[in-house]
């Protein structure tokens, strides 16, 4: 492992087949306004890439100081370590491989890391960026979607981070100190991996460190746009995210004093009948501000099922 204070800060992103994305977040961050002597690196974790992944990072070797690291356990979680293990610096700014850097993104997390010495983790401004044409419906429903879309703003003052008011950064857009980061490594069992979509990782570690008294600041100034394609307009991605954010819930919680028949709480199969025919009705009698609510709740009770069906099947259980 390299030593953790050799350089100011290191960039990490994971990536796994997303190539043509790659490229234009890379080519964003080298368009980064960086105060004169900064030391960084940029860390590109392969989680098992097929497509042209490789060549896209070669082609910004000399740009920006970019290197690629190979992790072949599937599982963001899993890749977020190898980042982890491999980074040289100070600090430690998260992004994804599908979002545009502002020129100022670095240089604001940089200002941050001096103007509060005491705090160990820091979030930024995420603002999705819908490619068109857009179908009407989504259009009509987007400020309901915020959560889905991993927008993320909390205003133009540097307020203090809190689990209490919900003031948490998103994976898309966020910085830890590494002392801490190398405290609280990533659960392996959540993050989006092959054949299973679990969310909120980097939650669990933010949460983590403020649990020993660690505090946290909003950078404002510190932005990207997360690129929205048309893959994620549709019905189908609603249901799948909001499923994953059931599946999620459902795992953090536990079985707590639920009473489970066919391998999930009884109260789902009571509750699953009446959304199912509430999101269909409104689906044919209301405009998409009503249905897609029901249609959400709907997915996420769904993917509470799906969960709990998983690991009744997993462990033998009935």
């Amino acid at each position: 492992m390299s030593d953790p204070s050799s350089l100011d800060v290191s960039v990490i992103i994971c990536t796994r087949n997303r190539a043509e994305s790659l490229r234009g977040t890379l080519e964003s961050l080298g368009r980064l306004t960086l105060p004169e002597g900064t030391r960084w690196e940029v860390l590109i974790v392969d989680n098992g890439s097929t497509d042209a992944t490789p060549a896209v990072i070669a082609e910004h070797e000399g740009r920006i100081p970019v290197r690629r690291l190979a992790e072949p356990t599937p599982g963001l979680s899993n890749a977020r370590n190898c980042g982890l293990r491999a980074a040289a610096g100070r600090y430690i700014a998260w992004t994804d491989d599908d979002v545009l850097v502002d020129p100022d993104w670095l240089s604001a997390y940089l200002e941050a890391f001096r103007t509060w010495p005491e705090a160990a983790v820091f979030g930024g401004r995420i603002t999705a960026r819908i490619d068109p044409p857009t179908p009407p419906w989504f259009t009509e429903v987007r400020g309901a979607l915020t959560h889905m879309l991993a927008e993320r703003d909390f205003g133009d003052a540097p307020l203090p981070l809190s689990i209490a008011e919900d003031r948490l950064p998103y994976g898309a857009n966020y910085a830890i100190r590494s002392e801490e980061q190398r405290r609280f490594p990533y659960d392996p069992a959540y993050g989006v991996a092959p054949g299973r979509a679990l969310l909120g990782e980097e939650v669990l570690v933010i949460k983590a460190i403020f649990a020993t008294g660690a505090t946290g600041r909003w950078v404002p100034q510190s932005r990207v746009i997360h690129r929205i394609g048309h893959s994620r307009q549709t019905i189908p991605y609603v249901v799948q995210y909001h499923r994953a954010v059931g599946a999620t819930a459902a795992q953090m919680e536990g079985r707590l004093d639920a009473q489970f028949l066919f391998g999930a709480p009884r109260w789902l199969w009571r509750r699953l009948p009446l959304l199912f025919l509430t999101y269909h009705w409104l689906r044919m009698t209301a405009p998409p501000s009503r249905w897609i609510e029901a249609l959400k709740t709907l997915a996420h009770h769904e993917g509470v099922l799906r969960y709990w069906r998983d690991e009744a099947r997993r462990s033998g259980t009935p």
